[in-house]
């Protein structure tokens, strides 16, 4: 079997009267985790500003208790128990301060440019920008163009072909039976007359 302890400079003694102190907020949960390293059984037990209560019994040996809590609050063994150490994320830091730092690096400061060099540079983004303005307003002219010249041709095709016109300029009108003028009506067949051109009088 093996005891793994890993570093034994993140392990802290707890004395018997006492009690490791969590800071935290009331806003809401968090996940807190100990682990321990027991002499012998130990109960734990929990307080905050509503009260105390017992949280659990652990040992011997390595142990873990995890529970999710909100607000500050302490942890603490019972009285008469053996040797307590304990480590937790939530206790140790979360920086390391450095004192006397040796810095190996050196910010560079910006050099002035020259007056002419920036009004030179200037006149060429402001050049730039009228050229811009320019073939905009050249591709906007040129597509409405286009876009007339396809509107013209289509208006083109759609149109009707007018009426056919007589040699004498006038309009030709429309015909009945052939033979016939405008505005008159075929007669009714004269009495006695059959068709086929026989005669009606009786042998």
């Amino acid at each position: 079997m093996v005891v793994k302890l890993n570093s034994l400079a993140r392990w802290t003694a707890l004395p018997a009267t006492d009690a490791i102190v969590f800071d935290g907020s009331d806003v809401a949960e968090r996940r807190v985790r100990i682990n321990f390293n027991l002499e012998a059984v130990t109960s734990f037990f929990i307080g905050d500003e509503t009260g105390e209560s017992f949280l659990c019994t652990l040992g011997p040996g390595l142990d873990t208790v995890e529970f999710n809590i909100a607000g500050s609050f302490k942890v603490y063994a019972e009285k008469g128990s053996g040797i307590v150490q304990y480590q937790s994320a939530d206790l140790e830091p979360t920086h390391a301060e450095v004192v006397d730092p040796v810095i190996f690096t050196k910010i560079a400061q910006r050099r002035h440019r020259n007056p002419e060099l920036e009004e030179m540079m200037f006149r060429m983004q402001a050049n730039m920008e009228r050229r811009f303005a320019l073939q905009a307003d050249e591709i906007a002219a040129q597509y409405a163009r286009q876009l007339k010249e396809i509107e013209d041709a289509r208006a083109a095709e759609t149109v009707v072909a007018p009426a056919p016109v007589a040699a004498g300029g006038s309009e030709v009108p429309a015909q009945g039976a052939a033979g016939e003028k405008p505005g008159e009506t075929a007669g009714a067949p004269v009495a006695g007359e059959q068709p086929g051109g026989g005669s009606g009088a009786s042998a």
